[in-house]
């Protein structure tokens, strides 16, 4: 339980690093992290007395979902972590895939990285946001989205 605990006040601190310095592509991000975070943690498990235990199709419906998001963004967003942030998530969702393949893959295994690729997702949508903020200061300003051809 205490790495729910850290997950979610490391969710919380980024979160509210990138609403406070970060342009609209961090904040947008921050709120698909957020959103699924809570859908996540509402979605119903397939067997509640064993969790991860097989293929979880609800935190399939969520991530797919972020993925969404997440592409919507890095394709509109003039910055380059969101595509780092959306090939990463894409990794989560190849997790399930192979939880759909493996069945008898070790639950912990396939809950631990599902959950531990967060973490780096998280680490860039804050030094973008901490970046962003730094090309305000030098620059007046930061484009926050490419022009539509």
């Amino acid at each position: 339980m205490t790495h729910v605990i850290v997950f979610n006040l490391t969710l919380l601190l980024t979160c509210a690093i990138a609403f406070y310095a970060g342009g609209a592509p961090e904040r947008w991000t921050a709120l698909v992290f957020i959103l699924g975070a809570a859908a996540t943690f509402a979605a119903p498990f397939s067997d509640a007395l064993r969790p991860f235990g097989r293929l979880e199709p609800m935190l399939l419906l969520v991530d797919v979902a972020m993925l969404g998001g997440l592409v919507g963004i890095a394709l509109r967003a003039d910055r380059y972590w969101p595509l780092y942030v959306s090939a990463l998530h894409f990794l989560a969702i190849a997790i399930h895939g192979v939880k759909a393949i493996q069945p008898t893959l070790v639950p912990w295994m396939y809950a631990g990285a599902s959950g531990k690729i967060a973490y780096p997702m998280l680490l860039l949508l804050a030094v973008g946001a901490v970046r962003h903020r730094r090309r305000v200061a030098r620059f007046g300003s930061d484009p926050d989205w490419s022009p539509l051809p």
